[in-house]
């Protein structure tokens, strides 16, 4: 790997308004396996198709013990991982710019524990729970997570908790969906940063289209190409935890 191209760092040099779009990608760094590409947990061509059926909205509906035992799949693939060099790069230009804003698919919550603040859980997160009869919402503890079995009940009415996560076949929440209308379409930021995401979802896609459209600069940080990197106007085939402290640095300069 090498250094920024010249051209980039000069045109990110004093960046005022940043934004960050980030997948799955950026945790691997930490430890969490990705969830498509080469070493995908959904990818995986035996339980692939298991894991995402069992995190289906149908399913939940059908099965929620079911779903349940997949999110502690992923809590425990989660355990001990915390904020890699990538996710601190992003803390730094948060405080460095005068705006900034962070849309994550990621259910992990490393942004947060790194020290973001700005941050748009588009996903949700699989710590936090609602109940699906009164509506009562809690967390639940990284050691309960991992040794579950079965859907929790509510402490309130009894009734089936679910993750509050956006699940396979479930609509973003409307007000996910306003927030990045106005973080993203409404204002777009002046440099777009994509980083470790197969940009499967059309709603990923759309904020770097809108963005390329408005004349802003986007740079795509993934080893791997994506549906966005004939797109972009830089793409750097490399990891997070290497390229954001670079970006980070030449931003602040």
């Amino acid at each position: 790997m090498s250094k920024l191209p010249d051209e980039l760092a000069g045109l990110l040099a004093g960046a005022r308004h940043v934004g960050v779009i980030t997948g799955a990608g950026i945790s691997s760094e930490s430890g969490i396996p990705t969830y498509r590409g080469i070493g995908g947990l959904y990818d995986d061509p035996e339980h692939g198709n298991d894991i995402i059926d069992a995190l289906s909205g149908d399913t939940l509906k059908k099965d929620p013990d079911r779903t349940w035992r997949a999110v502690g799949e992923l809590a425990r693939h989660a355990t001990g991982a915390q904020p890699n060099e990538g996710h601190r790069a992003l803390v730094e230009i948060e405080q460095h710019v005068e705006q900034f804003v962070l849309l994550t698919q990621n259910v992990d919550g490393l942004h947060q524990l790194a020290g973001s603040r700005n941050v748009i859980p588009v996903h949700g997160s699989i710590r936090a729970t609602a109940c699906m009869d009164c509506g009562l919402r809690g967390t639940l503890a990284d050691d309960e997570l991992r040794a579950i079995e079965s859907a929790p009940r509510c402490s309130h009415c009894e009734g089936t908790l679910r993750p509050a996560a956006v699940l396979f076949g479930e609509m973003l929440s409307a007000e996910v969906v306003q927030r990045m209308y106005e973080e993203f379409s409404l204002y777009p930021p002046d440099v777009l940063l994509v980083v470790g995401t197969s940009a499967l979802f059309p709603y990923i896609m759309s904020p770097v289209l809108e963005a390329r459209r408005a004349g802003r600069l986007t740079v795509e940080v993934n080893p791997e190409r994506t549906y966005l990197s004939s797109e972009v106007r830089y793409h750097l085939a490399g990891k997070a935890g290497y390229y954001l402290p670079l970006l980070s640095s030449a931003i602040r300069a």
